[in-house]
């Protein structure tokens, strides 16, 4: 429904504007999170980035599609350059990107900086705390992760990766103890699938896991 009124929103302000760089990043950013659509949200952004060249916002979002599809080369320079354009913003998707492109020490390096920045920021400690882990450091990475899950009052994201990491580390009946929390609240209110499927990815239960994906 939310995807269906953005769609709506965006249309709507390209018809007022044809010409604008950020209508178009958010039509391209659909095209990648509601269609899947990849040729078309590549060009989509591609356009507003050629519309509006000192956009941190859209330079972000060009870089979010290239890494969905692993072209991390492509991506990181775009993201280092939305840093540059707003220092204060998109400092955890570039953390996010080293992550993924494997360049882990660079990613803690990253890390420390958002961490520093915003102290009480959810994400920026649970980025903080997967650097940590894939930098070999995992009693910091878990203290990392349960202080994300403090400051955002246990959001279900970060306690699935919470779990996750539990589980990771050997420490099966505290991921198992998150599983059931989340399990419960779900009967109460919406909980990501996305979330449980981190807890099970966590203890090796990839059947599981999987369908949680799929749901």
């Amino acid at each position: 429904a939310v995807y269906q009124r953005a769609a709506e929103a965006v249309g709507r302000a390209l018809e007022l504007d044809p010409e604008s760089g950020d209508a178009h990043g958010t039509a391209g950013y659909l095209k990648m999170v509601r269609d899947f659509d990849w040729p078309a949200a590549e060009a989509e952004l591609t356009r507003a980035l050629d519309l509006s060249p000192g956009s941190a916002y859209v330079h972000d979002l060009l870089a979010r599609a290239y890494w969905a599809i692993e072209r991390y080369d492509e991506a990181l320079p775009l993201a280092r350059r939305a840093q540059e354009l707003d220092p204060l913003a998109h400092r955890n998707d570039l953390t996010t990107l080293l992550l993924r492109a494997g360049r882990y020490a660079q990613a803690l390096s990253q890390a420390k900086d958002s961490a520093e920045v915003d102290p009480r920021g959810s994400r920026a400690r649970a980025t903080l705390g997967w650097a940590y882990f894939f930098n070999a450091r995992r009693k910091e990475a878990v203290a990392e992760l349960e202080a994300a899950v403090a400051l955002s009052a246990r959001n279900s994201l970060w306690l699935g990766q919470l779990g996750q990491a539990y589980a990771m580390t050997g420490e099966t009946s505290k991921a198992r103890a998150i599983v059931t929390e989340l399990e419960e609240r779900a009967q109460q209110t919406f909980v990501s699938p996305y979330h449980l499927a981190y807890v099970y990815t966590g203890l090796g239960e990839a059947d599981r896991a999987m369908d949680l994906l799929e749901r």
